[in-house]
């Protein structure tokens, strides 16, 4: 099993280049850095190496290089992108047209809250049962054009998503296809 050792840990700012990335198929230009000739977007921020070392596990058995960057708040996790392109700041549109493959479920009928447990993760994720298959929350941000770019996001790194309206904005979950249900006792 990969471990923190295939990811490399900047804890200087001058090891590498703040940028902005421009992705085929994104609307706007996205967070990321240049490290060594090669760009990687942002992914997440994490308050322990623990943590960190999880997420960068899960990425590198996908098939996704990340490095860490030390911040005051903990540590962020950038994934390398092999086909971005720096890109200016200028102001874009993001489109909220849903892609075809991407699910939005409007009402919580349509899926069952759940705890799931995956093999790569000691500690139970937060979880969505939905078509008998398993997803786990990845994030929830408070409007759908940030849902619907995350999303696709995932969906072009290969990775099956669906989107849950509540009252609390967007969550966005991914496709788990080795986890299984926590059962509840009681």
């Amino acid at each position: 099993m990969p471990t923190m050792t295939d990811c490399i840990i900047l804890t200087q700012q001058t090891e590498y280049e703040r940028c902005h990335l421009s992705l085929p198929d994104e609307a706007t230009p996205i967070a990321g850095i240049n490290f060594k000739g090669d760009y990687y977007s942002f992914f997440k921020v994490v308050t322990t190496l623990e943590r960190a070392n999880q997420l960068v596990d899960r990425l590198v058995s996908r098939g996704s290089r990340a490095v860490v960057t030390s911040i005051p708040k903990g540590f962020c996790i950038w994934v390398h992108e092999a086909t971005a392109k720096a890109r200016s700041r200028k102001k874009e549109t993001v489109s909220t047209k849903p892609s075809q493959s991407i699910r939005i479920l409007k009402s919580d009928r349509d899926y069952r809250p759940c705890q799931i447990l995956v093999p790569d993760l000691d500690k139970p994720l937060t979880g969505i049962a939905y078509n008998e298959q398993f997803h786990s929350l990845l994030r929830m941000v408070r409007d759908e054009a940030q849902a619907m770019e995350l999303a696709q996001k995932l969906e072009r790194k290969g990775n099956s998503t669906i989107i849950t309206i509540s009252a609390y904005g967007y969550s966005v979950w991914v496709f788990e296809p080795e986890a299984r249900l926590i059962e509840r006792k009681g």
